[in-house]
Order: structure tokens, then C-alpha cells, then sequence
């Protein structure tokens, strides 16, 4: 099966090609965002790569790591978060660019190092856009295809959030406090009127007033993931059921129940719109 990217320890690549890729990116530091790099590459640079299900493949994890990240969780993030702006500074062109920093503004101000070696390899490799990934291998939504990206808040500065990060299946929407750290609290309001975190859609659980807003996986045929924006009375209104986006009265969950304008638990703001997109 053709898969956009690949988990960084199991791999396997012809050597001489992998050389000719220019191996690992020598700017990154101890771990993390070399497989995305690599994947990137491989796409975007006259490969293909592919998923083996049926491989054995053994991975044995080491009690502690050998190397040290530095101290705290805080060095650990910086390190990690360097070699994801890397990446970005390589591979993303213009807007996906600028969309990258809307997702994870804590890399505005890391020090990604220089990457002039980087694109000239993308240069001397005759390597394609960003858009040829997205148009081709994995088709993600860009931000040309939403009409309101980031946070959806609340007027008590309450976000939209996808249960501090988990990534369940069918997991609750919730509300938390806004962060302003993209995540789990960056949402895209696409052009279909379907609203999307990383990997999953809203959806929900039943059609009847109290019922959950869930996170599922995009269903093409299905009638439940639509949610029309009334820009006036600042609600976002479930299109199968006529039911708004509200809060339950005891819990952090996110419902849908009887539409009433007059409501401040139903009136949610887009932290970016778009002039030439209309909500």
C-alpha cells in the first residue's frame, strides 16, 4: 500500500539511493522529523514508498536512550520542534508555509539552523512542489481549501479541543481553555462546511438534542459531518439535524442541542478567516 510517511526505525531503501538523496538531513538533531523529511523526499524527489503488512519486522526499544535531548521536557520539545521547522523551511512552499506556522506558532521563534544546503539538494534533485504531494500522494486539505482555520472560541476565551491531544477514534469533543499553541485546539472549517482537526472530522453520535460531537474518520457518504456557519448569530449549526454546537451543563463535552441565538454557549469565533472566502 502506497503511504505518504513512515515510522523513521523501519524502513528499507535501496543504499545507493538513499545516498543519492543525500541521506539524513545532518542539521537535524538526536530524533524526531527525520522520517517526515525522508518521506518528503522520496515523494517529492522520483520515489515512491510503501507500506508491507504483512512484513515481520522486529523493534527492540532500549530501557533509556544513550544520548541525552538535554535537560527537561522544554530542551526535549525545542529539539524535536527544530528539526519540524527544518522540514517546513525545506519542503513547504509559500502558503503551506505560513499554514505550518498557523498549526505550530511555537516555531516561529526556533532557531531552525541554515538549510541553504538543504534546497540546493531539492535544487540539484529536480525535486517537485509541495503541491504535487498534496494533489497526488495525500490529499490533506490545504489552507486554499478552508474558509477558517486555528482555534474556535467561545466568548469566555474557552476553545474548541480535541481532549488535550489524544487520538482516539470516535473520542468526545471538548472545551478547555485556549492555549494559543495551534494542536489539538486548530481546527480547518473547509470549503464543504466539514470542520477537521489533523486526522479526523466532527461528526456526531446521535440526532437528538444532548447528543456528542464526535472525531472520526472523513466518510464521504455520510450526511453527518456538515455544520453551516451562521456568521450573524456566531453559531455553528449541524446541517442533518438542525441542531447548534453547544456545551453540556456538567462536563467539558461539546453537544448539539436546540438552536437559541440567545445563548453565549452556542456563539463560537474562527481565529483566521479568509476576505475572499465567505463563511
Amino acid at each position: 500500500y502506497r503511504t505518504p510517511t513512515m515510522a523513521g526505525g523501519l524502513f528499507a531503501i535501496d543504499r545507493e539511493w538513499f545516498v543519492e538523496l543525500g541521506m539524513y538531513d545532518d542539521g537535524q538533531d538526536i530524533w524526531g522529523g527525520e522520517n517526515i523529511d525522508l518521506s518528503f523526499r522520496v515523494w517529492l524527489c522520483g520515489g515512491t514508498q510503501w507500506l508491507c503488512p504483512c512484513s515481520k519486522v522486529a523493534h527492540v526499544f532500549r530501557p533509556k536512550h544513550p544520548y541525552s535531548f538535554g535537560s527537561g521536557d522544554e530542551q526535549n520539545f525545542k529539539v524535536v520542534m527544530k528539526n519540524y521547522k527544518r522540514n517546513a523551511l525545506v519542503w513547504l512552499d509559500g502558503e503551506h508555509l505560513d499554514f505550518f506556522y498557523k498549526w505550530k506558532p511555537q516555531a516561529i521563534d526556533v532557531d531552525a539552523g541554515d538549510v541553504s544546503g538543504r534546497l540546493k539538494l531539492k535544487q540539484k534533485l529536480q525535486c517537485k512542489s509541495f503541491d504535487y504531494f498534496l494533489e497526488n500522494v495525500w490529499p490533506l486539505p490545504a489552507e486554499r481549501d478552508c474558509v477558517a482555520t486555528g482555534m474556535i472560541k467561545s466568548p469566555d476565551n474557552q476553545c474548541l479541543d480535541n481532549a488535550g491531544g489524544s487520538d482516539t477514534y470516535g473520542q468526545h469533543l471538548q472545551i478547555w481553555g485556549c492555549h494559543n499553541l495551534g494542536n489539538n485546539q486548530f481546527w480547518m472549517y473547509r470549503k464543504d462546511r466539514r470542520l477537521m482537526g489533523l486526522l479526523y472530522v466532527f461528526d456526531v453520535d446521535g440526532l437528538s438534542p444532548g447528543s456528542n460531537v464526535i472525531l472520526v474518520w472523513i466518510d464521504l457518504k455520510s450526511d453527518r459531518q456538515f455544520f453551516d456557519y451562521n456568521p450573524k448569530t456566531e453559531q455553528l449549526i449541524h446541517r442533518k439535524s438542525g441542531l447548534c454546537i453547544d456545551r453540556h451543563a456538567t462536563t467539558r463535552d461539546i453537544i448539539i442541542d436546540t438552536c437559541d441565538s440567545y445563548r453565549n454557549n452556542q456563539k463560537w469565533t474562527f481565529q483566521y478567516t479568509y476576505s475572499d472566502r465567505p463563511l
